[in-house]
């Protein structure tokens, strides 16, 4: 590529950086929420604003005592450092950087270099890791053994992911992916129209989004999956097909690189904050099956944590 395309590329993606800044922070924001805002976190008080879901994740994290460190993170850091199961969580206070930057990027003498810096410690969604530390209270104790306690993880690891698509479904098509590109929220909303019907056809796409994610990060082969769906959730053809296409857009490099390493790394660490956590469960352990086809039990488990955000 030649210097000059070069530059008009990195052009165009700082007029696209800077538009996406002004559409999000044009969202007029309401007082009423101010008490849930977190100082100097971008976004936070328009996503408030916008949706009920993001809101009720804020207010049970904070239910469960959960804090949060103003302090700046990198996605690397965050990969490697943040603590799933500590109640706090870093992010960075960039707020009054980036409003800044909206305004007077024709000061910066190289606001290309600016907007990258600025991304790469823009990348912490509070919502995605608030749920996480949400979801381990709603669920029973983990399992012993590695894959068996694997597999709890990349259950847990879907019902994130589809409380991240719920939020992108609330906010909308126009206004999700901006969020999303911004790094606010990790899933934009869907092009399918599942959201806006009864709140029954709702609750079974989230089952059918739920499942084929799980399979995803259980690294079933993609052409299998809208077939192990169909088999575990008959009856709503149209609706697993919609799902199964949705939960495939989920990272590669997530499924493949990220989530495994992560589960290599610190699956025995995890394992022994869990069993601190669920020490006083009244619950017993709780085994996913072997055979993902067996899923039954699991809707019930997902009912019980959807039906606190929804």
């Amino acid at each position: 590529m030649a210097k000059k395309d070069k530059k008009n590329l990195g052009n165009t993606d700082l007029r696209n950086f800077l538009k996406d800044l002004s559409l999000a922070f044009a969202v007029k924001t309401e007082k009423k929420y101010s008490d849930l805002v977190l100082a100097e976190y971008p976004f936070d008080h328009e996503l408030l604003t916008l949706s009920p879901i993001y809101r009720e994740s804020r207010k049970l994290y904070l239910s469960i005592d959960g804090t949060f460190a103003p302090r700046v993170c990198s996605t690397m850091r965050s990969l490697s450092a943040q603590d799933l199961f500590k109640d706090q969580i870093d992010y960075s206070p960039l707020l009054s950087e980036l409003l800044w930057f909206k305004d007077h990027s024709n000061e910066v003498v190289d606001p290309a270099a600016m907007m990258k810096s600025l991304s790469s410690y823009n990348e912490i969604s509070l919502f995605h890791e608030q749920n996480h530390r949400i979801v381990w209270r709603l669920l029973p104790p983990a399992p012993q053994g590695q894959r068996d306690f694997c597999r709890y993880l990349n259950f847990a690891e879907s019902i994130v992911v589809t409380l991240d698509l719920i939020l992108g479904d609330e906010l909308g098509p126009k206004v999700s992916p901006v969020f999303e590109r911004m790094k606010a929220i990790y899933r934009p909303g869907g092009e399918d129209k599942w959201f806006h019907q009864s709140k029954k056809e709702y609750r079974q796409y989230l089952h059918a989004l739920l499942y084929s994610t799980y399979l995803v990060l259980e690294l079933a082969h993609h052409d299998d999956i809208l077939k192990a769906v169909d088999y575990v959730l008959p009856n709503q053809k149209k609706i697993n097909k919609d799902a199964v296409q949705r939960a495939l857009e989920l990272s590669e490099l997530f499924t493949l690189n990220t989530n495994q390493q992560w589960q290599q790394r610190f699956w025995k660490q995890a394992q022994s904050r869990l069993a601190l956590l669920h020490k006083a469960h009244p619950e017993d352990a709780w085994y996913l099956p072997e055979d993902p086809l067996d899923f039954e039990e699991e809707f019930v488990i997902a009912n019980r944590v959807f039906d606190y955000f929804l």
